[in-house]
C-alpha cells in the first residue's frame, strides 16, 4: 500500500515545499449530493473551540453526511499553521503531494464554539490526507494533541523512507496554501 501511495502521488520540498503539482480529484473535498447549506458552519470559517483553559483553532473544509449524521471536516491550527502531511510521489525523481489532516467533527458536537473569521479558499488546493470522525470533545482533544505530538518529531524527507514502515509525514501548511 505505501507503495501504491508513493507511486500515485507527487510534489514537495519538504516542510517548506508549496502545492507544486494539481491535488488529484479524489483526494479533493466532494460535496456531491450533500446539502451543504443545512450545517451549521460554512467552508472556510475559522473556528474556536474552548474548554477550561484549552482553546482549540481549527478551519471548515470539508461535509459529509451518512444515514441520520452530517459531518464537518476541520484542520487543526497550531502557531497559525494547518496540519497536513506530504505523501511522497514515484519511486525515481521522488517529490510530494501536500495535503491536510481532516478531524470530521460530528455536526451534533458543534454546541460551544465560535466562528473567529472566514476565508475564501480554493476548494481544488484542498487535498485530504488523514480523516478521523469524532464523536465527543475527547476525541476532539485527542486527534488535537496527537496532531501536535507528531508534528514535534523529525519529519521524513519525501524522497526517503519510502519502504520504511514508520515514516514520519507530518508537517505544517502556511493558510495561504489553499486561499483563493
Amino acid at each position: 500500500m505505501i507503495l501504491a501511495i508513493g507511486i500515485f502521488c507527487s510534489g514537495c520540498n519538504n516542510q517548506t515545499s508549496v502545492f507544486s503539482e494539481a491535488i488529484p480529484q479524489d483526494m479533493q473535498p466532494d460535496w456531491t449530493g450533500i446539502r451543504i447549506e443545512e450545517f451549521p458552519v460554512k467552508f472556510g470559517h475559522i473556528l474556536k473551540f474552548e474548554r477550561d483553559s484549552l482553546k482549540i483553532t481549527a478551519i471548515v473544509l470539508d461535509f459529509d453526511e451518512e444515514e441520520d449524521s452530517k459531518w464537518i471536516g476541520v484542520c487543526f491550527f497550531h502557531e497559525n499553521r494547518l496540519f497536513g502531511r506530504q505523501i511522497p510521489s514515484g519511486l525515481i525523481n521522488t517529490s510530494c503531494l501536500d495535503l491536510l489532516d481532516i478531524t470530521y467533527i460530528n455536526a451534533d458536537l458543534f454546541l460551544n464554539y465560535e466562528i473567529e473569521a472566514t476565508h475564501k479558499l480554493d476548494k481544488t488546493k484542498i487535498g485530504i490526507g488523514s480523516q478521523s470522525p469524532v464523536t465527543s470533545f475527547d476525541e476532539i482533544i485527542r486527534d488535537f494533541n496527537w496532531g501536535l505530538e507528531r508534528r514535534k518529531i523529525e519529519q521524513t524527507a519525501c524522497n526517503r523512507g519510502l519502504f520504511d514502515l514508520n515514516p514520519v509525514r507530518e508537517c505544517y501548511f502556511d493558510l495561504q496554501k489553499i486561499k483563493d
